[in-house]
């Protein structure tokens, strides 16, 4: 006959092995593929021939990102926070926060034509925008940026 410290030993085994596999259903190989993270826009900037990889979440501007390469209509250019150091882009020394990220077609932001490259430009930046050298984030939109591509970003 079994005891109650019998059936709880066992109980207890059950839920260890349960939390044991959990990972493993939770994983890509047994959900069916890698888990997609919004996805990575590329801009190309007017007049030259710098591009930009951006990391982006919000479904609503990769979405508009996809139509406006099909069309060349709408809103084109990113408007959002930016922090410094590399992003999704490592030639660029700032990124934007991926959840942040629309597209418009006019701004209201002090904004800029052109990717900054150099640090020293991001200082620059951030001090004219925010009246502070040391600020944390700013907002950047380059009106000249136009996405070019949209590719998922996968986990």
């Amino acid at each position: 006959m079994r005891t109650r410290s019998d059936r709880s030993a066992n109980l207890t085994a059950v839920i260890l092995l349960a939390l044991a596999l959990w990972p493993l259903a939770c994983s890509d190989s047994v959900v069916g593929g890698p888990r997609v993270d919004g996805a990575v826009v590329t801009f190309a900037f007017s007049g030259s021939t710098d591009t930009m990889r951006v990391h982006v979440r919000k479904a609503s501007t990769i979405e508009a990102a996809r139509a406006y390469i099909q069309t060349q209509t709408g809103p084109k250019f990113p408007i959002g926070t930016i922090v410094r150091g590399a992003g999704a882009d490592p030639k660029y020394p700032f990124h934007y926060l991926p959840d942040e990220v629309s597209l418009a077609e006019v701004a209201m932001e002090l904004c800029d034509g052109r990717p900054m490259k150099t640090e020293a430009a991001v200082e620059q930046f951030f001090t004219g925008v925010t009246g502070r050298s040391n600020a944390p984030t700013a907002t950047y939109c380059p009106w000249g940026a136009y996405p070019v591509a949209v590719r998922d970003s996968v986990r």
